[in-house]
C-alpha cells in the first residue's frame, strides 16, 4: 500500500477536534451523510456535538498536484486561509474549522476542508427560480450584502454563482453565507469591477437590472450605465459557456466516431 503524508491545520478554538481531524482521510469514505456529489463531495459529520462540513476535493490533474503542494497551496488550504479572511472583516462564510491534505511521493492527493455547518434555508438559486413575495427585497439586500462586506473589503469571488450563496432567515431579517472559497482575489473592487462579478448569475433581465440599479445606487453611479454594463458581462460570459459547451460536444462526438471506427 502507497504511503502518505497527512498535514493539517485547525483553527483556533476546535483544537480539540484534532485528533478527529487528523485522521478524516481513514473514515470520509465509509462514515457521514452525503450532501453533494459530483466533482467534489460534501458530508455532514457531527462530532463532540458539533454538525461539520466536509468538502473533499477531487485528486487534482498531475501538474497541479506539484503546483498545489509548491506554489500555491490546495484547494483545500486556500478556502481555509480565505474563510480565516472572511472571519477578519465581517464577511460571513461557515466558520472554519479545519484542512486536510494527503501527499504521497511529493506530490497532492486528496484534500479536504472542514466548516461549521450553516443551517441554509435555501440559496440563491431558489430566489431566481421562484416568484417569492419577498424576492425583490432579498435580492437587493444580498446586493448591500455583496457590495458592504465583500467589495468593499477587497473580496473578489471568482467563482460568485447562485449556489455559493446560503441564505437563511432569522427573526424576520435575512442572513447570507459564501460558500465555494477556493478561488478569490483580495484587490480594491472598483464600480465596474464589482458589476462584472456578477456576470455569473445566469438569471433573467429583470433581476440583473435590479441587481445593477441597486448596486449603482450603492456606489453613488448611474443606474443606466450600471445596467449597460450588467447586460454586456451576462450576454459575454453566457456567450463563452455556449462555444465552451458546442466545443464538448464536438469532442464527444469525435471520440465517439473513432470508438466506432
Amino acid at each position: 500500500m502507497m504511503s502518505k503524508k497527512i498535514q493539517y491545520k485547525v483553527a483556533p478554538g476546535f483544537e480539540i477536534l484534532e485528533s478527529w481531524v487528523k485522521n478524516l482521510p481513514d473514515y470520509f469514505h465509509v462514515n457521514g451523510t452525503t450532501i453533494y456529489k459530483d466533482r467534489n463531495e460534501v458530508k455532514v459529520f457531527e462530532e463532540l456535538g458539533l454538525k461539520l462540513n466536509v468538502k473533499a476535493f477531487k485528486i487534482p490533474i498531475l501538474i497541479n498536484r506539484y503546483i498545489y503542494v509548491y506554489l500555491r497551496g490546495s484547494k483545500a488550504a486556500r478556502s481555509f486561509q480565505n474563510a480565516l479572511h472572511f472571519q477578519a472583516v465581517g464577511a460571513s462564510t461557515p466558520k472554519p474549522v479545519a484542512y486536510v491534505e494527503c501527499l504521497s511521493k511529493g506530490k497532492l492527493m486528496e484534500s479536504y476542508y472542514v466548516c461549521l455547518n450553516f443551517e441554509k434555508g435555501f440559496t440563491l438559486w431558489d430566489v431566481f427560480l421562484n416568484n417569492d413575495t419577498d424576492k425583490e427585497n432579498i435580492i437587493k439586500q444580498w446586493v448591500h450584502f455583496t457590495w458592504s462586506k465583500l467589495h468593499r473589503n477587497g473580496i473578489y469571488h471568482l467563482d460568485y454563482s447562485p449556489g455559493n450563496t446560503l441564505i437563511r432567515k432569522v427573526e424576520g431579517e435575512y442572513q447570507f453565507a459564501i460558500v465555494d472559497l477556493n478561488r478569490m482575489k483580495f484587490m480594491p473592487v472598483s464600480f465596474e469591477k464589482g458589476i462584472q462579478n456578477f456576470r455569473q448569475l445566469d438569471t433573467n433581465e429583470d433581476n440583473l437590472r435590479l441587481i445593477a440599479t441597486e448596486y449603482a445606487l450603492l456606489c453613488g453611479k448611474s443606474t443606466t450605465l450600471a445596467i449597460d454594463l450588467l447586460l454586456k458581462y451576462d450576454k459575454s460570459n453566457k456567450d463563452y459557456r455556449q462555444r465552451k459547451g458546442n466545443l464538448k460536444d464536438w469532442f464527444r462526438g469525435k471520440k465517439r466516431l473513432k470508438a466506432k471506427g
